[in-house]
């Protein structure tokens, strides 16, 4: 059995995800699902697919790229340090072009963010900068634009193919500074609001609000400031549909610091989320345990000295804890919600290594359901999904 993870110390240079002046309070009270703080004997085990990035290559990963996998297997990066290009690499991680170019225009990027991959083989760019999510046919050629000015995303999924987005962020609601999840057409008009949580001034970093979307189509969210998600309507409503809830002794927020060096390791934060037949997988960057105190600040490829990674796998249903793992390196989430990337340094080249998530483990669920987790033994040590009923 894996115990509880204890990192509980606090660093005063800890750069903040969000300023929170609390969590959204629903109309009528609403009780959460306790998420377990127990697990049995299951792990996410992490398989090395590829790495990516190379001395030859015309542009580089980058510190903190964003990273997806088209339907066509092919891997897209971006990263500041490119300047609004996107570098394409095939699916044995050669690369093979540049595309787009730094600007305001039609097909260019400030900074390119979050991209989610469609089923047809296009792609959708999120610009941090520009405010906006571009839609690339499966050659790069541009479908369209979705301006969101309303909002600073950080995160989204889109819906009902193509014509609405769930775009997690910043914005003006109800004439107050939230952290919010929106819903917008593809006009780019502010459809419904999924849960805004006030807070006191802007915080921008590169950090991202990860939501999720499930197979019942509903958008998963995450607590801001806290160790929490929830489950709406997309077509919206004052209250969530599901809630759930934890305090492990891992999770620290840490004290807001607008302002903060981005060198600095980040409060307790959840940079990942991704709903897998029927299971709610969750990644959260915690300060590494193995740090010393007043080491010397480490440079933006050096992450992993900074921060762990806390794998965390929940049915939703129950709230059972199925699987935690942590990982001695700060893993991210690629767009297409089936991988986790984290950037090493390899003779001063940033390179990504990408890796696909699997559970192993005596005590791992082979079958998902409505009313909870269930196991069945497919093989000695190790277990697989068959007929789950998808979330």
């Amino acid at each position: 059995m894996i115990g509880k993870l204890k990192v509980r110390t606090r660093y005063p240079w800890f750069i903040a995800m969000v300023v929170c002046a609390g969590v959204p309070r629903p109309s009528v009270a609403q009780s959460a699902l306790p998420i377990a703080d127990e697990v049995g004997d299951c792990t996410v085990q992490l398989r090395e697919v590829l790495r990516l990035g190379d001395s030859g290559d015309p542009g580089t990963i980058g510190s903190r790229p964003e990273i997806t996998r088209t339907a066509a297997g092919h891997y897209v990066v971006a990263s500041v340090e490119n300047r609004g290009q996107l570098l394409v690499f095939d699916s044995d991680g050669a690369f093979l072009e540049v595309r787009g170019g730094n600007g305001d225009g039609p097909g260019e990027y400030r900074v390119p963010g979050r991209m989610r991959p469609g089923s047809d083989g296009s792609l959708r760019i999120l610009d941090l900068v520009n405010r906006r999510i571009t839609h690339l046919s499966p050659d790069g050629e541009l479908l369209e634009t979705t301006d969101i000015r309303s909002l600073h995303g950080l995160d989204f999924v889109t819906l009902a193919a193509g014509e609405r987005h769930a775009v997690s962020g910043f914005g003006q609601i109800d004439d107050r500074l939230s952290a919010t999840t929106e819903i917008v057409g593809r006009d780019g008009v502010r459809l419904a609001s999924l849960g805004a949580a006030p807070v006191a001034s802007w915080v921008v970093n590169f950090f991202r609000a990860p939501v999720a979307l499930d197979g019942r189509g509903r958008v998963w969210t995450t607590r801001a400031g806290g160790y929490g998600f929830a489950a709406w309507d997309p077509d919206g409503g004052s209250e969530p549909l599901a809630r759930l809830a934890g305090e492990p002794d891992w999770f620290d927020p840490g004290p807001p610091q607008p302002g903060a060096p981005v060198s600095a390791p980040a409060p307790s934060i959840v940079i990942s989320l991704r709903v897998d037949r029927g299971l709610l997988w969750a990644g959260t960057w915690v300060a590494d345990e193995n740090r010393e105190a007043g080491a010397a600040a480490p440079s933006p490829l050096e992450l992993d000295r900074l921060l762990d990674t806390v794998l965390d796998v929940i049915d939703p249903a129950s709230g059972a804890l199925i699987a935690r793992t942590r990982r001695d390196e700060a893993l991210r989430g690629t767009g297409d919600d089936a991988l986790l990337f984290g950037v090493r340094e390899d003779g001063g080249i940033a390179r990504a290594v990408i890796f696909e998530p699997v559970l192993t483990g005596p005590d791992c669920p082979a079958a998902i359901g409505l009313l909870g987790a269930h196991a069945r033994r497919v093989s000695a040590g190790a277990y697989l999904y068959r007929d789950a009923c998808r979330f």
